[in-house]
């Protein structure tokens, strides 16, 4: 693909813009077939499992695997049809794709999402069917907009549509909120990779993170857009690669490794039989060992479907928002000679790009299973306090594994998970380190959820320096993205500040935000990320559903809105953007911060916490007030109660835009009826 000098710059794009052919009926199916396969055939995950296949869980296996190649089958068949295009055409849209994915699927998110499997097994597979059918959802109604519009990212779409800074801003402000979070796992990630690289002992975690966001800042100012293009795509296929050789080599460098979507099956009956063994032998029991392939063990069902929904709306707008470069293909058919930028191939870039985060994302599941099925094995052969595996030892001095006693004193953040369990280990401090003959068991290993890759080569049996290699590859990479997404969370911030006429506005956010206003806010947004990592204290799995959640209460009803209702106001979307994420925030603070138990009291009427254990709670919180040697015990159980009681309608705080996104639609279209309909190229600021 060619590019005008006015392309390359990002400026507006003028001409005829094809509409593509509309296919409802293909939509409608498309949908109806993406529900049953991520919602439907989870759900049915215990009648599957019942009827396991040679020891297979086909619940988890199907779920895993199944739903999300069909999910991307099925967005592919809905892009097409193929035959008008050339292979040049097709080259250029896959060539974007990578980068458009590689923008949000790096190498801390991919680390996360392993460590939720990793962590909660069945129950981590909202984070993979979410991401999917959110991707398959952008691809049937956010795309399709964006082709009509002429648009090539969502607030681009929104400015072009209401030419209201209001929109605009609102916007950008539910974006930077949702990549703060981003952005907050890639600095973890980079600490907890650089302390696995051997130089934990050199530089505390506060300070590995605190240069992890200076050299973000520098980098995301650096020139060239073509190159910060190639350098994520590039970074994406790394990533992918890297998740191959964690497969390959713990699964013994079988053949059937070199395809990581088929490599785990024998590995997940394996998997149920190690436990079996560990729980016989005393090694484990069902609390400190949730079956990996159960559902709803540690998730409920109902939350299950509301975190899949909240994954769903947070990633049906974040390719899209994050994909800013102005780059346009020819129309398909049209003259070799045609001059370029007439055509925005928003449907078919997301079309393969969902192909392309569906090939990685099916094989993340077998990273996880092939590290817990050897760390269950090396518990089950027998460790001890005082005879250590190297890799345990170097896991150990690097920070992010705990052997007991020290396994409850601030193994990781309060409420992140352990090895197998998602609760904080508060008060067990005094608890037996292994079992009667001094075998570690599983309570005594607690393992920060964000390093089951990084522990992959150890757990392997390679020898060094190769873990160090693969820690230190993986902490460039997560650098590389912190730097695209600050870059990109300052972009989505200050975007509004381009829109300086009704006029402009409507062409699309055309020239960039000053540069000063720029680098103020991306060292604000840097220290924010950096201090959600160290004084937060939550687990990076906790905030990557955070971030999905942000990201679908505020800007999802503001981009559906604007795709159904064109000429809709663009306060009312400002509005709906606004209030939902003033919602999901609520929520998600009220039920996980230190305000926990004063929202688990204020909200009982429409919670699902019993009237026993908030008559229990009220006398923590006053035992708290009253001071006194009982009062330090008092306030942290009120605490611990509070985050276990608080929520509205039993609905997990992760899931926050299962709340968030419909009362900010439902302000949005009361808004919408009371304020006028834009004219077409105009509107109120």
């Amino acid at each position: 693909m060619t590019l005008s000098p006015l392309e390359a710059e990002g400026g507006p794009i003028t001409g005829p813009q094809p509409t593509p052919r509309p296919r409802p009926w293909a939509a409608a199916f498309t949908i109806v077939c993406a529900a049953l396969l991520t919602l439907a055939l989870p759900l049915a995950a215990p009648t599957l499992n019942a009827v396991g296949v040679a020891g297979i869980p086909l619940g988890y296996y199907f779920a895993a695997q199944g739903a999300l190649v069909l999910v991307a089958l099925l967005g592919l068949w809905l892009s097409g049809p193929w035959r008008d295009w050339s292979h040049r055409e097709r080259l250029g849209a896959f060539a974007a794709s990578f980068s458009a994915t590689g923008s949000w699927l790096s190498a801390g998110v991919v680390l996360t999402i392993v460590g939720g499997l990793f962590v909660y097994g069945h129950d981590g597979l909202p984070l993979l069917l979410g991401l999917a059918a959110g991707l398959l959802v952008s691809l049937v109604f956010v795309a399709p907009a964006l082709d009509r519009a002429g648009a090539l990212h969502v607030d681009d779409l929104l400015a072009r549509l209401t030419a209201s800074t209001y929109a605009a801003a609102a916007a950008g402000l539910g974006m930077a909120a949702g990549l703060v979070m981003l952005l907050s796992i890639e600095l973890e990630a980079f600490a907890l990779a650089i302390a696995a690289a051997g130089a934990a002992p050199m530089l505390a975690p506060p300070m590995v993170i605190g240069l992890a966001a200076a050299l973000a800042i520098l980098l995301s100012f650096a020139p060239g857009r073509r190159l910060r293009a190639t350098v994520i795509a590039m970074a994406l296929l790394v990533t992918a690669a890297g998740i191959w050789f964690t497969v390959w080599a713990l699964a013994g460098k079988a053949p059937g490794a070199l395809i990581p979507q088929l490599a785990f099956g024998g590995a997940l009956g394996d998997l149920t039989r190690v436990e079996r063994s560990l729980l016989t032998e005393g090694l484990a029991d069902p609390v400190s060992m949730p079956p990996f392939s159960r559902p709803f063990v540690q998730v409920s069902w109902i939350n299950f479907a509301c975190l899949t929904f909240s994954m769903l709306l947070g990633s049906s707008v974040l390719p899209h928002m994050l994909w800013r470069r102005k780059a346009a293909a020819r129309p398909p058919g049209s003259a070799a000679g045609a001059p370029p930028g007439v055509f925005y191939p928003s449907r078919h870039k997301a079309a393969f790009g969902l192909v392309v985060a569906a090939s990685v994302l099916s094989a993340l599941p077998a990273a996880a299973i092939f590290a817990k099925l050897q760390l269950y094995r090396s518990v089950a052969a027998g460790i001890t306090v005082d005879a250590q595996p190297d890799w345990m030892r170097d896991a150990a001095q690097a920070g992010y594994l705990r052997i007991c006693p020290a396994v409850f004193a601030a193994v990781e953040p309060p409420g992140a998970a352990t090895a197998t369990a998602d609760s904080p280990n508060a008060g067990m401090a005094n608890e037996p380190c292994g079992d009667p003959g001094g075998r570690l068991r599983i309570v005594d290993l607690a393992i920060n959820p964000a390093t089951a890759v990084l522990m992959a080569p150890g757990l392997a049996g390679i020898e060094a320096p190769w873990p160090v290699v693969f820690a230190a590859i993986a902490s460039l990479l997560t650098l590389l993205a912190a730097a695209a997404t600050l870059r990109m969370a300052t972009e989505a911030a200050t975007g509004w500040l381009s829109i300086k006429t009704l006029n402009e506005a409507a062409r699309g956010l055309a020239a960039p935000a000053p540069l000063m206003p720029r680098i103020v806010i991306a060292v604000l947004l840097a220290a924010l990320a950096a201090a959600g990592v160290i004084i937060l204290n939550e687990s990076a799995v906790n905030r990557l559903y955070w971030a999905f959640s942000l990201l679908g209460a505020s800007v999802f009803p503001m981009v559906l809105l604007a795709a159904l209702m064109p000429r809709v106001h663009g306060g009312a979307l400002a509005l709906g953007g606004l209030t939902g994420l003033a919602v999901c925030l609520y929520y998600v603070i009220g039920t996980t911060s230190v305000f926990a138990p004063h929202f688990a009291l204020y909200w009982s009427a429409i919670s699902d916490a019993p009237p026993w254990l908030l008559e229990e709670l009220e006398v923590l919180l006053k035992t708290c007030a009253a001071g006194g040697e009982a009062s330090a015990e008092a306030c942290e159980g009120a605490i611990t109660h509070g985050r276990e009681l608080a929520n509205w309608f039993g609905i997990d705080g992760r899931a926050g835009a299962a709340i968030g996104a419909p009362v900010g639609l439902l302000t949005a279209l009361f808004a919408a009826m009371l304020l006028p309909k834009t004219a077409s190229g105009s509107a109120g600021h």
